[in-house]
């Protein structure tokens, strides 16, 4: 009996051990595990591939390899790969081994700023011990491995004859998983041993077991957002915002094409949106508009606006009393009606302060009705101001986020908006001189429509819903400049692998099985494999006029209305003024009673289109046609008084002139377009001589202010009646002695400096904003400030004996030039991007200068220069003209954009 009572007990272990095997077999080892499910949703990328080996063959004999065989991450793979296989034997062991195995490698926020690749193999039904053991037997001598536990599973850290610990290695079931990060590891294991599934292979659903061919690139809105945020300086943005609350997922297939790196696959958004583009797309009226230096352009193409408002900004959140002012006076009475689905978004080159320039275009059907409805919007409001440009109405609305209340969420980052129309294409813009730098653009032809030298337009497709495109030649340095100090010297360093992929886009386009993207990364084998200092130009003169007498004023720059080419008005010691055409034939003479003491200006007298010649002597203001005629009623003198200046003024746009002058008495008179002097202004007297030319200025929310600028160091603020405005004067203290320089921007501010050096800037309220003494090295240093020909910018001049020291707005120093200050004339141009130019004469030797910011000098030898030195950007020929004068000759150079 107790034989058979033996026998049973031994009968029921066995069966229990054989379940428990079973079950481990089939439930525990044989669990199939797809290795994206070890892999956290919120990784900055995940590549994957069942044919790993055939892909890095395949990549490494692309001509793309080149650049890309350049970045640390692509040498330590290709190097450790070769250890990893010589480690195995050699002879493409580890080819053998990784063929048709699931392989990924994906990259991981491990801090602030620090990222680490996790690598996993997925030896399907086998167990990847075997490969292991084989590893730990031909690890270096010194070399060694230990292990540690984490929730019960084993993890060997692999620590290097130094003693460092190199890489931490487990395997989960049938992964092997390998990180230079614990942190990633351990992920993983919390991933394998929870019973729900991770966020990312939730998302993917069906595609999680999808076939990859040579690979698919796996991105996700949170991965993206842990990017940016440890790249950014700031750590903050509006699309960090955006994309950290989104729940975006694309899974991307590789494919070689030529000049290509393309990815496509599908995309799950977060909701259901058409991304079927309009069959009415009109891009060639948008490239009409489309600046040259635009860095960066959103698309959004979809069958109307409706659609459109579907795609939404989750971290937006509306102004509550700006959303039901909008809805009430715009929206509910059908302003949205008259849009297209079409909008393009643009990230313009920096202009002087302003660095995050955007301007949004969208396509209305009724422009004159859309304008009502802003103008009655904005006329309902406490805010009335405006402005004017290039004949161009422009609406100003102070309102934080105008776009982003209009377009649910969309187009942040404007903290104010500037608001016209082009053509049948609403502009908004977030700062009045991104609005300025458009309409130039598009007045010059400055734009993909007409520009010979850009191609950009070629990474935007009508038949996309939805696109995301960056030039990187373009937005580089904005890139660098918004990096934090880590990663704003790795980009420094790797920046012409970087260029060599000069445009990435990422498109949404529809199919019938749903939205597809496509991420494009435009390969240039032209691009240097090192970044090469700055070019300097042996310049020869492309044109020289002589005259009889030796020049004294100009070069100045003018329009020629009959073929749009630029004429130059000069004058010389004789008090002969002088007109030539571009060819440099004389278009007429006329003496004059003295030296031209201000700008040359032009008007449109008869509102015909041709244009005229104003300017002013200490006698007499002048207005002159192209053929030589005086205007009726010039010139113009003010009796018993001499003139110290004239400024033109144009309230809007409508060529009703004023002209705006100081005398030598210290009174400001102000003239309508025939030379009759105004109410308030026939003289107003200011008490005291006034510094620099008066000028008019619509400062954004206040509306138009009459400026001019006493000795005593206080600047006048008038109304057009010649009232003082609230605030008036700005006293910037008495020891100001050169002009205060408006800089016009978001905020615009008087800036003004002291011979010693002590900066201050003052609002349009009369508040001092900012003021600082800036350090001197000698006594006797004397400091300048000087501003673009835009007024966008300044530079800092600190003069001393025999040098001087150039400093940016920043108060940084930028250069220094052996050249005294007290002997030389110094011009500040900027022309976007990176042409900005320092030109200096120095007036001893008869020699100018060409500077970039960096201190490099643009040209092998210096010019021919007396005086001032005149440059205009001609970016439809991608060059820049120069010219300069030195005694009786006139000379023009031509250096490459």
């Amino acid at each position: 009996m107790k034989i058979w009572k033996s026998l049973l007990v031994i009968l029921i272990l066995s069966l229990l051990v054989w379940g428990g095997y079973v079950l481990y077999e089939k439930y525990i080892f044989s669990r199939k595990i797809n290795s994206l499910e070890l892999i956290s949703g919120d990784a900055i990328f995940i590549f994957e591939s069942t044919q790993a080996d055939q892909t890095w063959n395949e990549l490494v004999n692309q001509p793309v390899w080149n650049p890309l065989s350049r970045f640390p991450a692509f040498q330590s793979i290709a190097s450790q790969l070769g250890t990893l296989d010589s480690l195995l034997g050699g002879n493409g062991s580890l080819s053998k081994i990784l063929r048709k195995k699931q392989v990924t490698v994906s990259y991981h926020a491990t801090g602030v700023d620090n990222f680490s690749l996790l690598f996993t193999v997925n030896f399907g039904n086998t167990p990847p011990t075997e490969l292991l053991e084989d590893l730990r037997s031909k690890i270096p001598s010194k070399a060694r491995f230990q292990t540690r536990n984490y929730s019960d599973l084993e993890i060997l850290e692999y620590l290097d004859p130094s003693n460092s610990r190199k890489w931490s290695i487990t395997t989960l079931n049938n992964v092997l998983l390998i990180s230079s990060s614990s942190f990633v590891i351990e992920e993983a294991i919390r991933f394998y041993l929870s019973d729900t599934p991770n966020q990312l292979s939730d998302k993917l659903g069906n595609q999680l077991e999808a076939n990859s061919g040579l690979g698919r690139l796996i991105l996700t809105s949170q991965g993206l957002s842990r990017l940016l945020s440890g790249i950014s300086s700031t750590r903050e943005s509006n699309m960090i915002k955006e994309l950290s609350l989104s729940d975006y997922v694309v899974a991307l297939d590789l494919a070689f094409e030529e000049n290509q790196l393309v990815f496509k696959g599908p995309v799950k958004l977060g909701n259901e949106i058409n991304f079927l583009p309009s069959v009415q797309a009109q891009f060639p009226e948008f490239e009409k508009l489309i600046s040259t230096k635009t860095q960066a352009i959103t698309q959004i193409n979809l069958d109307g606006i409706l659609k459109t408002q579907k795609l939404q900004n989750p971290a937006f959140t509306p102004i509550s009393t700006l959303s039901g002012e909008i809805q009430t006076k715009l929206i509910e009475r059908g302003f949205l009606d008259d849009f297209t689905g079409e909008m393009y978004l643009l990230q313009l080159e920096p202009i002087g302060n302003q660095t995050d320039i955007q301007a949004l275009l969208v396509k209305t059907n009724q422009p004159e009705q859309i304008w009502a409805y802003l103008k009655e919007f904005r006329s309902n409001s406490e805010f009335e101001s405006g402005d004017f440009y290039r004949e161009n109405e422009i609406l100003f609305f102070p309102e934080e986020e105008f776009p982003a209340h209009l377009f649910n969420g969309k187009f942040s980052g404007f903290d104010q908006t500037h608001i016209s129309f082009l053509e049948d294409i609403l502009v908004m813009t977030n700062s009045a001189q991104g609005m300025k730098l458009l309409m130039d653009d598009y007045y010059q032809g400055n734009t993909w429509a007409r520009s010979t030298k850009d191609s950009f337009s070629k990474a935007i497709s009508p038949s996309s819903g939805y696109s995301k495109t960056f030039f990187l030649t373009k937005i580089w340095d904005h890139w660098v400049q918004t990096s934090n100090p880590t990663w704003s010297t790795f980009l420094q360093k790797y920046e012409a692998e970087f260029q060599a992929f000069p445009i990435v886009s990422f498109k949404i386009n529809h199919y019938p099985s749903g939205p597809e993207g496509s991420l494009t990364l435009y390969f240039s084998q032209n691009t240097p494999a090192e970044t090469t200092t700055k070019k300097s130009f042996e310049l020869v003169s492309g044109k020289q006029i002589s005259l009889g007498q030796q020049i004294t004023y100009g070069p100045k720059v003018i329009k020629n209305f009959n073929d749009n080419t630029q004429d130059l008005v000069i004058q010389d010691q004789d008090h002969v003024l002088y007109l030539l055409n571009s060819d440099g034939e004389q278009v007429y003479t006329i003496p004059l009673s003295g030296p031209v003491i201000s700008d040359a200006f032009q008007i449109d007298f008869f509102k015909n289109g041709k244009l005229q010649l104003l300017f002013a002597t200490e006698e007499q203001i002048y207005a002159i046609d192209r053929l030589g005629n005086f205007l009726p009623g010039f010139p113009l003198s003010i009796p018993e008084d001499k003139l110290t200046n004239l400024n033109l003024v144009d309230y809007e746009q409508t060529r009703e002139y004023r002209y705006f002058a100081a005398t030598e008495k210290g009174n400001l008179w102000l003239f309508d377009k025939t030379g009759k002097a105004l109410e308030g202004w026939s003289p107003l007297q200011l008490g005291e001589t006034v510094i620099g030319a008066p000028f008019h200025f619509r400062v954004p929310g206040k509306g138009d202010f009459m400026i001019a600028q006493g000795k005593s160091g206080k600047v006048h603020f008038f109304n057009r009646r010649g009232e003082k405005q609230p605030g008036s004067p700005l006293d910037l203290g008495k020891e100001i002695s050169s002009t205060a320089k408006l800089i016009s921007g978001n905020s615009p501010v008087l800036s003004a400096i002291t011979q010693g050096g002590e900066l201050v800037r003052g609002s349009f309220s009369g508040e001092i904003q900012y003021r600082n003494q800036l350090e001197k090295s000698n006594r006797d240093d004397r400091f300048e400030l000087i501003t673009d020909q835009k007024g966008n910018s300044s530079l800092i001049l600190m003069k001393q004996f025999n040098k001087t020291v150039i400093l940016n707005d920043k108060e940084e120093s930028l250069m220094t030039l052996p050249i005294s200050g007290e002997h030389a004339w110094f011009g500040f141009f900027d022309f976007g991007s990176n042409r900005k130019i320092l030109a200096v004469t120095d007036l001893e030797q008869g020699f100018g200068y060409l500077y970039d910011l960096s201190g490099n000098m643009l040209t092998n030898a210096p010019l021919e220069s007396e005086g001032e030195i005149q440059i205009t950007h001609q970016p439809q020929l991608g060059q820049l003209l120069i010219r300069t004068r030195s005694g009786k000759n006139l000379f023009e150079y031509v250096i490459p954009d």
